[in-house]
């Protein structure tokens, strides 16, 4: 089997591009009605929902005997939403999310594997990382501002590791120090800091689009939290391209 499929194979077996495409379609096919606020009405995410393969948000709501009241609360659907907005290939009118002449041809003139790359490119150089995964700030500048403003300093590390694993609390504190984040934490845990990387740079980021691969253990408190990980075959040539955008 040649590259590409291998490629192929896994773009499709990532769960969020899976359900990017699905809302891409979604749009083409019937549109979605905007609430007052904006969000995504009640209606499309019911029917979103059943063709999505990211369930667990929905499984713990249903668990508790909650209800989905609004689209914020599936936080990777408002992911998706922004980026393909910011990627123009859908676009608002009045109540209603439409798809553009240029997401037609993304869903059906694009190849996977491009359209896997313009998903993550958009997320990682326009849409901002602060935005799902608020962190302590100075002067307006903020811990993951920083830490996307100098993404390629961190691929180009991961990418000298390639596949080896990679000690998650070493790393917290390689990159606090390299990029001088201790004064954005005077007075507040290193837990703190902790979360901010494992959420603003792995769970809603690396991991969502399957460019690395997390071992996670129970800690004291019973929450899972990462010990290790190491980058994918997608996280090294997501890696690879960013660079080479930049020479």
């Amino acid at each position: 089997m040649d590259d590409a499929k291998l490629l192929d194979i896994e773009i499709f077996k990532n769960d969020f591009f899976h359900d990017f495409i699905v809302f891409l379609k979604y749009v083409e096919n019937n549109n979605i009605q905007r609430t007052t606020t904006g969000n995504i009405s009640l209606r499309d995410i019911a029917a979103l929902q059943k063709e999505f393969r990211q369930q667990k948000i929905f499984n713990q709501f249903k668990e508790y005997g909650w209800k989905i009241n609004s689209e914020r609360v599936v936080e990777f659907l408002t992911q998706i939403k922004i980026i393909s907005e910011s990627m123009h290939i859908t676009y608002k009118r009045k109540n209603k999310i439409l798809i553009s002449k240029n997401g037609k041809s993304f869903l059906h003139n694009i190849d996977s594997i491009t359209q896997y790359w313009n998903m993550v490119l958009h997320y990682w150089r326009r849409i901002s990382w602060e935005y799902f995964c608020p962190s302590p700030d100075i002067g307006h500048i903020t811990v993951m501002d920083t830490i996307q403003k100098n993404q390629n300093v961190i691929w180009n590390a991961f990418l000298k590791k390639e596949y080896l694993w990679i000690d998650f609390e070493i790393f917290c504190k390689t990159i606090k120090i390299h990029f001088q984040l201790e004064s954005f934490y005077k007075g507040i845990d290193d837990f703190s800091y902790y979360l901010d990387i494992e959420y603003g740079l792995f769970k809603k980021n690396l991991v969502r689009f399957g460019c690395v691969e997390i071992e996670e253990k129970k800690n004291k408190y019973n929450s899972n939290r990462i010990v290790r990980f190491r980058t994918t075959k997608l996280g090294i040539i997501c890696f690879k391209m960013k660079l080479s955008l930049e020479i």
